[in-house]
């Protein structure tokens, strides 16, 4: 059941996520099910980019999943797989650009933290990118350990084949800017997972406060009409 919620929750539309899991885990106290509501309390609302990646594992599944394909491709070295990844990757780009506008949203930063959680979540962590359940950004680190592996695999191909040694210097280029780029978006993440987090803590504590406010003024009412 708490799967299913999680789904669920996850597809709503942002805005729509706290109110939503609030209503539905107090639906599983008043049935019983504890368990189900306290997990279901528990689940974080996604920051805007994890936000929209989830929304495209839903919307666009398939581009989705030429992406995963293709970065596994490029840890197996797989001829023109940096191709498709580079055009799978483009296309969820633009789907998030549209995604960003029809709800109203400056694409920056965001789109850059979209990118590099695509990125990074094909090569280290596939499972929770299809599964568009995050609440975070998925680390930029794996992407930089694809591209090394690419580079290895040939020339450990090269090394079997027992062919002259030959360095294709512009893969190793390309790998070594993924690697930059991908260090570059970890810094830019972890600045903004970091802000993101002081706010919500603030944002928690606010609520906690209007949420006294309205237990005490409702207790007031009650004794009001109690007279």
């Amino acid at each position: 059941m708490a799967n299913a919620d999680a789904e669920t929750l996850y597809g709503l539309p942002l805005d729509e996520f706290t109110g939503a899991r609030d209503e539905l885990a107090k639906a599983h106290r008043k049935a019983g099910r504890k368990d189900d509501a306290e997990r279901v309390a528990a689940l974080r609302k996604p920051v805007l980019s994890a936000w929209v990646v989830n929304r495209l594992a839903r919307d666009e599944r398939e581009t989705m999943r030429r992406l995963v394909d293709a970065a596994a491709a490029i840890r197996a070295g797989g001829d023109g797989a940096e191709g498709v990844f580079r055009e799978a990757l483009d296309r969820l780009t633009a789907s998030a650009r549209s995604l960003l506008a029809a709800e109203g949203r400056a694409p920056e930063p965001t789109l850059q933290q979209v990118s590099a959680t695509l990125r990074a979540g094909a090569a280290s962590d596939p499972d929770a990118l299809l599964a568009g359940m995050s609440t975070q950004p998925i680390e930029a680190s794996g992407f930089g350990s694809m591209a090394g592996a690419a580079i290895v695999q040939t020339r450990s191909r090269a090394s079997q084949s027992k062919a002259e040694p030959r360095v294709d210097r512009r893969a190793v280029e390309r790998a070594r800017r993924a690697v930059a780029d991908a260090r570059d978006e970890l810094r830019r993440l972890e600045r903004a997972a970091n802000a993101a987090e002081r706010e919500a803590t603030k944002a928690r504590g606010a609520a906690e406060e209007a949420r006294e406010r309205l237990s005490d003024a409702e207790a007031r009412l009650a004794d009001a009409r109690g007279r």
